[in-house]
Order: structure tokens, then C-alpha cells, then sequence
């Protein structure tokens, strides 16, 4: 675990924000990247957009009982964090 607020913390939180929303990190990663959220503008803000985008997908008309397909956001993490992290975070 890098220093908090170092470039190192911010890049591990940026990585793990969707398992963040999907409630699938363990409870120590969780602590980490809360308090991290609670003084990096980009990370909090990251977490607010990523519940309306699931809040407004959940919402749309015909689809209101249909659920994301397990490990969607998996998939769609960008190219550049390097691969996929570990879902439970380190």
C-alpha cells in the first residue's frame, strides 16, 4: 500500500473505482480507497458518476429486472491500468 494521497494510492484507487461501486472489494481496500476518495476530487467524483451510470442503466425502460452481466465493468476498464485488477483489491 503506497503512502496515502502519493501518485501510487491514486493509481490503485483509479483502478479499483468500479469494484468500489460493485461492493466487491474487501473491507481493508474498501477503508483505503475511502479515504483516499474523501480528499481526491477526481476519485470521489469518480464514484458519484460511476452509481448514476449504473442508477440510469437500471432505470432504462424494459430493462428496469435486468441485471449487468457478472464482472461487466471488467471488461470495460481502460487499456491503460495495465490488465485487469484483482477484483478483491491488494
Amino acid at each position: 500500500m503506497g503512502i496515502p494521497g502519493s501518485a501510487d494510492d491514486h493509481r490503485w484507487s483509479q483502478q479499483h473505482l468500479s469494484h468500489y461501486v460493485e461492493g466487491d472489494l474487501r473491507r481493508r481496500a474498501r477503508r483505503r480507497l475511502d479515504r483516499h476518495a474523501r480528499e481526491c476530487v477526481d476519485c470521489g467524483g469518480g464514484i458519484r458518476a460511476m452509481r448514476a451510470l449504473v442508477y440510469a442503466v437500471q432505470g432504462l425502460d424494459g430493462l428496469a429486472g435486468v441485471r449487468a452481466p457478472a464482472g461487466i465493468f471488467d471488461r470495460i476498464r481502460p487499456a491503460e491500468s495495465g490488465g485487469s485488477p484483482s477484483p478483491r483489491g491488494a
